[in-house]
């Protein structure tokens, strides 16, 4: 029974986790969400509902301990759908953060080529810029000869 209250009140605290960092990772994850959202919104529909399937599992098994807790004669059958449920979620659970890791990678991924093409055009710009000057520094070099020649 004492199982039963720890996992209870694991499955009720968990979601909450530390307020000290959860506004930043909310920001990480809904950054990272827009991006998928915009990349692959069928991908993104299927974590919606992989993360929804996780939560009925949830529901099924704290409902399968209070049941365990009302019954305990009938342990063996409430056991086996428990372990059959525990299973769905465990597996359901691997391939959700498994996705998400690929899609967080994915994501930063991008972010560097975005910043790295930034910075990688800051410098051809300025290189362009020194040769863009020395050209305009040529022309004015030759625009004054040419006046000269036509004041001589």
């Amino acid at each position: 029974m004492n199982k039963s209250i720890c996992f209870l009140l694991l499955i009720v605290l968990l979601p909450f986790g530390c307020n000290d960092t959860a506004d930043g990772l909310d920001d990480a994850q809904s950054k990272v969400d827009a991006f998928l959202l915009d990349i692959n919104p069928t991908l993104y529909q299927t974590m919606l509902k992989m993360k929804a399937e996780i939560t009925l599992a949830d529901k099924k098994i704290q409902q399968l301990y209070e049941l365990k807790g009302m019954f305990p004669g009938q342990r063996d059958m409430i056991d086996k759908s428990l372990k059959q449920w525990q299973n769905l979620r465990k597996n359901l659970h691997s391939t959700s953060t498994n996705i998400s890791n690929k899609v967080e990678g994915a994501y930063v991924a991008y972010k560097i080529d975005e910043i790295q093409g930034r910075k990688k055009f800051s410098i051809i710009s300025e290189v362009l810029l020194k040769e863009a000057n020395k050209v305009l520094d040529n022309a004015e070099t030759t625009k004054s000869l040419i006046e000269e020649e036509l004041y001589e």
